[in-house]
């Protein structure tokens, strides 16, 4: 059997590439391989950890900053460049030794080395490869060249830099991209053929399920059991399209929809009433890299415009159960047991982590068409409450919008799936058993057999 290592910035948390990462793990695992993880920081229980390899690690952080947003704190793009290639000379030798003293027959970079935030960690990985000649599957869940929003090349320096380490072309390397625009991309631009790995989850586990842990996570974040809760999952950046849901629940707010909804038996057979609030509960956390920084300020500013009730929980909510500063933290599943609806409305995905939780958590979801969506999921054919595929606004410090007839349309469809039961029920189980006959275990497990021939047993 192999021993293998998954190397990024950030590990152990709720973002989609740590949990796509331990996916990989309980797969690879199964099969009789070790594991073993690197990060800039130190979330993963006996997992390793280089400083200076987090994204918020000051310099770091400097240098993210100056490249991908505005270049400020250097006089010119070399000069960034230079401290680049100073702290990552830092970082290599912990990366060369992680690889050695575990004796390591495959590692597993993932979005360090595509999505072109962490230029230092990006160059000493690289550098590590070399040095080492390790057998190396570059795990790209998105590139610096997306329309994601979140990486602004701010001069020709930084962007000669990506076009040679994001990622680099390497003679033995292997690309998995998770979607089929992004194998195109890749093709097209660098030249490099992949492989398409779609985010995966494990349909034959247990389903999660209100117990003595979660049970009090409503009150724990003041919302009522007849209240109705509608999760917004992922971390909160602007490619995520939070705004969008606020503008749905300001949509079900309005009397004409409450009129419909007030004195109506639930799904569930709870009855919501005039005093019941409609909430949108936010798990994740705010993400600080690459995006204007004031994102979740305008997302406030629009919940208070429009008296929608959002509630921020991401320091109640981790990767997983836990007391943290004496408190009780709950899982991000455990979220999903409080919830009625999933709001999904981002403008782009590398594929949809938490959509595809909210199918196996037998939840409906209420879903802005990204581009990977249409490409790569509709054609499965999942039973969404859809908010289209177009709107205005969007880039650094703008808040998109959708047409009003659209949000209108979307507020009415949800209330009819939340007062009627077999509807409900049908839509859920539909997804469900569509998402598991795609997108379980046993199609990564297939990709990553296919491959485990190449590597040395130990």
């Amino acid at each position: 059997m192999a021993r293998i290592g998954f190397i990024q910035h950030r590990l152990g948390r709720t973002d989609g590439v740590s949990l796509e990462v331990d996916k990989f793990r309980s797969v690879l695992q199964v099969e009789g391989h070790e594991v073993f993880y690197l990060s800039g920081n130190a979330d993963v229980p006996g997992g390793n950890f280089i400083p200076e390899l987090h994204p918020e690690h000051p310099v770091t952080a400097r240098i993210i900053r100056n490249a991908t947003r505005s270049l400020v704190d250097y006089p010119n793009g070399d000069a960034l460049i230079a401290e680049v290639r100073l702290l990552a000379k830092k970082i290599l030798p912990g990366i060369v030794s992680f690889i050695r003293s575990y004796r390591l027959d495959v590692i597993f970079p993932n979005n360090l080395l595509s999505v072109g935030y962490n230029l230092p960690g990006m160059l000493a990985l690289t550098q590590a490869i070399e040095e080492t000649g390790v057998q190396s599957i570059c795990h790209c869940h998105d590139f610096w060249w997306e329309e994601s929003g979140e990486v602004y090349p701010t001069c020709r320096e930084v962007i000669a830099f990506y076009e040679q380490y994001a990622p680099p072309a390497m003679d033995g390397m292997i690309y998995f991209v998770i979607n089929r625009l992004a194998q195109k991309e890749l093709l097209d631009r660098r030249g490099l053929p992949s492989i398409v790995v779609p985010n995966v989850f494990d349909f034959d586990q247990s389903s999660w399920a209100v117990d003595g842990y979660n049970k009090d996570f409503r009150d724990a974040i003041g919302v009522g059991e007849s209240d109705l809760v509608f999760l917004q999952a992922t971390r909160v950046l602007d490619r995520k399209g939070i705004e969008f849901a606020i503008d749905l629940i300001a949509e079900l707010n309005q009397s004409r929809v409450r009129k419909i909804l007030n004195g109506s038996r639930l799904y569930d057979g709870r009855v919501f009433n005039a005093e019941d609030k409609i909430v949108l509960v936010c798990a994740g956390y705010v993400e600080t890299l690459g995006i204007s920084g004031s994102y979740a300020v305008q997302l406030e500013q629009r919940a208070k415009e429009k008296n929608v009730d959002i509630r921020w929980v991401a320091d109640q909510v981790g990767h997983s159960r836990s007391i943290r500063n004496g408190r009780k933290v709950y899982s991000l599943w455990d979220t999903y047991t409080a919830a009625d609806f999933v709001t999904y409305p981002s403008v782009w995905e590398g594929w949809g982590n938490q959509l595809i939780e909210a199918f196996f958590a037998r939840l409906p979801v209420v879903l802005f068409k990204y581009p990977v969506y249409l490409s790569d999921l509709e054609i499965c054919g999942f039973d969404v409450v859809s908010l289209g595929s177009n709107c205005t606004g969007g880039g650094q410090m703008k808040l998109r919008k959708l047409p009003e007839e659209v949000v209108s349309s979307a507020a009415l469809n949800v209330v009819e799936l939340l007062t009627d039961p077999v509807q409900y029920q049908k839509v859920v189980d539909h997804n469900f058993a569509v998402s598991a006959a795609n997108f379980g275990f046993p199609r990564l497990k297939k990709i990553l057999k296919d491959l485990s021939s190449t590597w040395s047993d130990h």
